[in-house]
């Protein structure tokens, strides 16, 4: 082999790899710890993008309003006010939606709070009165229960010598809480800011990209990246859009479900499930023991009902909604959709559930466009339903034959002499 310029260069660059992965192996807990400071400082930056992406979804949907609305105007300041407008559109209804959910959570909160310091006289007296009839029926039956005395009194300053002596561990806790809560607001912020501009400039960025990825590899890989991203971009857009609607549908059944059956806190507990429930499958289950929390301290066995109606609720949802509508919008059949956000939940946690959709689909493209590749090589059939009831390939016209149930093995016989003939 001639060792010309290109050659030695990629064997260099081979070297290099290799001493770079040797060393990094070999001193993998310097390399881990850099690479969570890099992640760190870099977590403003990842937060954006993906706030950038999720917003850009609302943007394209606004600017195509504008385009039908303002068809007839095309004018340069059209053009030139389009952008713009679109864009503080968007950050006005994101920030809203965040607000929105707020306000109407933290108020029930505090209600519930307050509903639970006020009522403790009546929760201790019905406790102590539901004792008393067990201890009764127990005394008919032979069965001797201990006696249980409770007085609100005694309960109250329980809790408040509980409060007092984990006193400083409950401040340092809060201290801690609202410095983490402070950090991520910033982050969030700065998020915010840097999703702005990517959304403001997001076609010379994606220019940029395409023409360095163009000048760094070679025609053939440059191609294959670019469809990949092409196929994520669509997956993880389909995923977001079948992913919020889902979220609307479930919310709008519970609340509608809510006001039926007469339970309380039926609009801000059916938001916090819609909004949850953004975590696939099992988002809404963590919504229904925030809303169960809400709902106890009115009355528990509407809290009860609240959770038998969720249970059946989540049961349709899970197995019916959330295939059909996240499954259709990103090509993915339900039972792979279940599958995807299982294994990325058991393997990754919050983050797998939340991802495993959309990798799963680009994974499920890309095997299906190879598969597809290694039949028209062959000839063969690409459709499905082509393979129904299949029993074997014709070799003379290479499509599949399908044999009648009756009588299975005569028409197989008679198939098999048509083609000798």
């Amino acid at each position: 082999m001639e060792l010309n310029k290109k050659t030695m260069q990629r064997i260099m660059l081979l070297i290099t790899f290799a001493v770079l992965l040797f060393w990094g192996l070999y001193n993998i807990s310097a390399v881990t710890k850099v690479l969570g400071k890099l992640l760190d400082l870099l977590s403003p930056l990842l937060l954006g993008i993906c706030i950038a992406f999720v917003l850009n979804l609302m943007m394209a949907a606004l600017e195509r309003l504008w385009d039908r609305a303002l068809a007839k105007w095309d004018s340069r300041w059209n053009r030139k006010l389009k952008r713009p407008v679109c864009l503080a559109l968007t950050m006005v209804l994101f920030i809203g939606i965040i607000f929105a959910i707020f306000f109407i959570l933290i108020p029930r909160l505090e209600e519930a709070g307050s509903t639970l310091v006020a009522n403790i006289p009546t929760y201790v007296a019905q406790i102590q009165a539901w004792w008393e009839n067990l201890s009764a029926f127990g005394a008919e039956h032979g069965v001797t229960l201990p006696e249980l005395s409770l007085d609100a009194d005694s309960v109250k300053n329980t809790i408040t010598g509980f409060l007092q002596e984990k006193g400083d561990s409950v401040v340092n806790t809060t201290m801690n809480i609202t410095a983490s809560i402070v950090g991520a607001l910033v982050n969030f912020l700065l998020a915010l800011v840097f999703s702005l501009y990517l959304l403001a400039q997001k076609e010379t960025l994606l220019a940029q990209s395409r023409r360095l990825l163009r000048r760094s590899l070679p025609q053939k890989a440059a191609d294959r990246l670019l469809r990949l991203l092409s196929l994520s971009n669509n997956a993880f857009s389909s995923f977001v859009t079948g992913q919020v609607t889902e979220a609307f549908i479930l919310g709008t059944l519970c609340c509608l479900g809510m006001l039926i059956l007469r339970l309380p806190y039926a609009l801000p507990v059916s938001v916090i499930i819609a909004t949850l429930s953004l975590i696939p499958i099992f988002g809404a289950w963590i919504g229904a023991a925030t809303g169960a929390f809400l709902i106890v301290f009115q009355s528990p066995i509407k809290a009860l009902t609240f959770l038998i109606f969720l249970l059946i609720l989540q049961q349709v949802e899970g197995n019916l909604i959330y295939p059909k509508v996240v499954g259709k919008s990103v090509g993915l059949p339900g039972l792979w959709v279940l599958a995807a956000v299982t294994l990325g939940g058991g393997a990754f946690g919050v983050l797998g559930m939340l991802l495993g959709v959309p990798v799963f689909v680009v994974i499920y493209a890309g095997l299906e466009k190879l598969v597809n590749n290694g039949l028209k090589k062959r000839g063969l059939q690409t459709e499905t339903a082509e393979y129904m009831n299949l029993d074997y390939i014709d070799d003379a016209t290479l499509r599949p034959v399908r044999l009648p149930t009756e009588a299975p093995h005569a028409a197989l016989k008679e198939t098999k002499d048509d083609s000798v003939k």
